[in-house]
């Protein structure tokens, strides 16, 4: 019988199995590439410095979200290296709730000898999983967050823990967004450093806007807040358990905003028994600096406010002669 006429079957299969291992060949290639662009090329992000930092000691890191940051456009840490010795990093992030915090915290005590945190607080991080699980995979920070294996362990712990899904572990092992960009066009948003020296005109209509868009449900429910308050009472934990002493501040703004803020007394009530139970200092500088020329926006210290900041109330706090 003549069988030069029979389909084959083993072709398509060798076919789409070579395609295949091209296939991978070439994403693991753009991974390696993307990685080293992407992921490990800059120092923006609280992951890229502490790969840049790995085996430093560090006499205070700052956590917290967005408030804490025109400490490091301001150069504090270069302050207060030159009038102390003492050295500072600032690892904040914007819209960083305590559970993303903790995913910072849990590499920093791996990669530096840590001796002080200075957990910048604020009540809104509390409110939402906006601020919280949503970080912790968030696109635009996985992207630029390097791989490293004790990182993808923190990670894929806390997803589980925290019920935060396998979306963004998946996305920070297979390196999907340093592959995809988040926006691949630019868009209006947030620029803390490329408006911090710049002085902010009091509008009521903003303050609401920002609030409107920090508190989406308005008022805090308490029983989130007491999750995420039990969540910060684990990252101390954490701290503690390594000789890490811990600090809690709660930066300046302007009296417009700190009057629109949702019950912010009650906050501080809850926020104050767990400190207390813990020994931890709660140093509330929130009202120290009235004057609105102090602030490039709605709630951020400008460079002139972070000057002042630090001359007359955070050097004392830190470094006491």
């Amino acid at each position: 019988m003549d069988t030069s006429l029979r389909p084959a079957t083993k072709t398509p299969v060798r076919s789409l199995l070579a395609f295949a291992g091209v296939f991978l060949v070439l994403y693991v290639f753009a991974v390696v590439i993307a990685e080293r662009s992407v992921g490990r090329a800059g120092t923006e992000t609280a992951f890229q410095k502490l790969l840049a930092a790995r085996g430093a000691r560090v006499d205070w890191l700052v956590l917290g979200a967005s408030h804490a940051l025109p400490l490091d456009y301001g150069d504090v840490p270069a302050r207060l290296q030159q009038d102390t010795g003492q050295s500072m990093m600032v690892l904040a992030e914007t819209g960083a709730g305590p559970l993303y915090n903790r995913f910072v915290l849990e590499q920093a005590l791996l990669d530096l000898d840590v001796k002080h945190l200075v957990y910048v607080i604020d009540s809104f991080a509390f409110g939402d999983e906006e601020w919280n699980q949503a970080r912790i995979s968030d696109r635009a920070l996985l992207r630029q967050t390097p791989l490293r294996l004790s990182t993808a362990r923190i990670l894929a712990d806390l997803s589980f823990r925290y019920e935060a899904g396998l979306k963004g572990l998946l996305d920070y092992l297979t390196g999907f967004s340093k592959l995809n960009p988040v926006n691949r066009f630019p868009q209006e948003g947030w620029r803390g450093a490329a408006n911090f020296d710049r002085r902010f005109r009091p509008s009521r209509h903003a303050v609401a806007a920002r609030i409107s868009y920090l508190y989406p449900e308005g008022a805090l429910r308490a029983d989130i807040v007491e999750y995420y308050l039990d969540t910060l009472d684990r990252l101390f934990d954490l701290a503690i358990a390594e000789g890490v002493k811990v600090m809690v501040i709660k930066l300046p703004v302007p009296n417009a905003f700190l009057d629109a803020l949702p019950d912010e007394a009650g906050f501080d009530a809850s926020l104050r028994a767990r400190l207390n139970s813990r020994g931890i200092p709660l140093h509330d500088l929130s009202q120290v600096l009235r004057d609105p020329a102090l602030y490039f926006d709605t709630d951020h210290l400008n460079r002139d406010g972070v000057e002042t900041l630090y001359r007359d109330h955070l050097r004392d706090l830190i470094a006491p002669e």
